[in-house]
């Protein structure tokens, strides 16, 4: 078993890297909130679990490796350019669905934390003004700014 896995081409063993940190980077920022599985069929495992997700990947992963290094008995040169070939896609696919759409998620979680802060911002300083003698005066000021702060968050969100 040893020597099989020394044997292993560069090719091979880069596949294996990229997705074993694309699985532990897709259950870190799942688990933050930060992220979501853009693959259908990995969302679909996901949905019964880490663990399936994890095997899935790792089959969906050993599987055509063990299929490359089979080949790579035969056609050498064929092998080695169709995995770099394939390294190359899984690499655009895997940045492309990451920036259209973690980033979009990533920002979403933000502009909620940001009007979250200025929400609680906004309800200890109307408890502030409304324990003080002139609180009724203040209080529709107050409200006409806190809904013009949601409205124009409204607006920017997609």
């Amino acid at each position: 078993m040893r020597r099989w896995l020394r044997s292993l081409s560069v090719e091979s063993w880069t596949i294996i890297l990229v997705c074993g940190i694309d699985l532990v980077l897709t259950l870190v920022l799942i688990e933050h909130g930060f992220a979501e599985e853009g693959n259908p069929l990995m969302r679909f495992y996901l949905g019964y679990g880490v663990w399936a997700f994890v095997l899935a990947k790792s089959v969906l992963v050993l599987a055509p490796v063990v299929i490359m290094e089979w080949g790579r008995l035969y056609r050498p040169r064929t092998v080695k350019l169709l995995a770099r070939a394939g390294i190359a896609t899984y690499l655009g696919i895997y940045a492309g669905m990451f920036l259209l759409i973690n980033v979009p998620a990533m920002s979403l979680l933000q502009r909620a934390e940001a009007v979250d802060a200025e929400t609680m911002r906004m309800e200890q300083e109307l408890r502030q003004r409304k324990l003080g003698k002139r609180s009724q005066a203040y209080y529709p000021a107050m409200f006409e700014r806190y809904s013009d702060y949601h409205a124009q968050i409204a607006a920017t969100d997609y």
